[in-house]
Order: structure tokens, then sequence, then C-alpha cells
């Protein structure tokens, strides 16, 4: 293109074609802003309602936990005390057939005393010092 067919009709079309190219771009790059910020009220709002699902899901997790930490401690605690019970039960009638036997010992030593004693049921050997009328002395 040479400078002597540059008019007035040639450079009001190239201005027009500049104008026009310019207002595209700046028509997109507005487009883009503001679908920008559409995304980022969307993505604001749905992290909002993420958040909030997230905070009552945990605080009912956590009162579950908690509830179910009393349970378990109760029943630690109501099973602790069953136990002891028990326990303190079979030591006393461990304590009590302890002292039977210590008496029932002391019962048996009496009777053994008794029936083994001087005036006692009990066989006799004869005694050696007089000896028996078939066994007499050879003399």
């Amino acid at each position: 293109m040479d400078t002597s067919t540059l008019d007035f009709n040639t450079l009001t079309l190239l201005v027009t074609i500049a104008a026009s190219w310019l207002t595209t771009i700046t028509v997109i790059i507005r487009q883009s802003n503001r679908h920008e910020d559409s995304i980022k009220a969307l993505d604001t709002k749905f992290t909002d309602k993420i958040d909030a699902l997230d905070t009552k899901f945990t605080d009912r997790i956590d009162a579950l936990d908690t509830k179910f930490t009393d349970r378990i401690d109760a029943l630690d605690t109501k099973f602790t005390d069953r136990i002891d019970a028990l326990d303190g039960k079979f030591t006393d009638r461990i304590d009590a057939l302890g002292g039977g036997i210590t008496e029932v010992r002391e019962r048996l030593g009496r009777v053994e005393g008794y029936l083994m004693g001087p005036e006692s049921f009990a066989p006799r050997r004869p005694e050696r010092d007089d000896p028996a009328p078939d066994h007499r002395a050879a003399g």
C-alpha cells in the first residue's frame, strides 16, 4: 500500500477496524471479569454451605462421641462396682470357710486326742512287762 492511496475513507476504515478490535477485546475482558466474579460468588456460596454442613456434622459426631463415652464410662463404673461387690462376697465366704476349717481341725484334734488317749476304745498292745500266759519262760 502506498501513501498516495491513503485517502480519508481508507483512514476512516482503518480507524473503525482498530476501534472495533479494541471494543471486542474490551468486551471479552469485561465478560471474563463478570464471569469470574460470578464464579467467585458461587465458590463463596458453596464454601459457606459446605462449612456449615461440616460444622453441623462435626457437632453431631462430637455429641454422639460424648454420649457413647459417657455410657461406656457408666457401664465401666457399674461393672467395676459389681465385680468389687462379688470380690468382697467371695473374700468374706473364703474367710468364713477358713475359720470353719480351723474350727473343724481343732475339733478333730480333740476327738483324736480323746480316741487315742489312755481311757479310749482304741485297741491296745499287750504290755511287755507282763508276758501272756502262753509265753512261759523256758527254764
